[in-house]
């Protein structure tokens, strides 16, 4: 049976090689900046890391991993909270060819959104949206997109 400080280990060496294969770093540095991750931020397992490099979340800036915006489920969960509110986005009935979609938003005003008031680039935003639609919180209205700037209907999945 595998001791937990093994699995630790086994679950650090997985990350090193992630990080290595996937940003393009040394696997010396990826060893040392994976320790720093773990440092800075210690309520983060290693099995998160993983999934947040894998998904495009974690990236190698400037000598560090950096962690995307709004990458956290807890960041998440206050971000729809903004959203959804009275100074959100619009959240209305639209009419599409005479089909009228129920409490939905704008991919496009999402984004605009986004960037007025977090200030988050263009690519930001819509990288954002696509984890909201990624995690399983918004979708398109027929689950024919992923998240795009565009003249798209959203819902988020609580006002189904």
């Amino acid at each position: 049976m595998t001791r937990p400080d093994h699995m630790v280990i086994d679950r650090k060496v997985e990350v090193v090689a992630v990080a290595y294969l996937n940003l393009n770093i040394r696997y010396s540095e990826a060893e040392a900046l994976v320790s720093a991750w773990h440092k800075q931020y210690p309520q983060y397992d290693y099995q998160t890391l993983v999934q947040w490099i894998l998904a495009g979340d974690v990236t190698y800036v400037d000598g560090q991993l950096k962690l995307a915006a709004y990458a956290t489920s807890e960041d998440l969960k206050q971000l729809v909270i903004q959203m959804r509110s009275a100074a959100g986005v619009s959240i209305k009935d639209r009419r599409h060819n005479l089909t009228t979609y129920r409490k939905c938003f704008v991919g496009s005003e999402a984004v605009q959104w986004l960037m007025g008031n977090l200030g988050l680039t263009l690519d930001e935003a819509v990288r954002v949206g696509q984890r909201l639609l990624k995690r399983g919180i918004i979708h398109h209205v027929v689950d024919e997109q992923d998240f795009k700037n565009d003249y798209l209907f959203y819902r988020f999945y609580a006002d189904e």
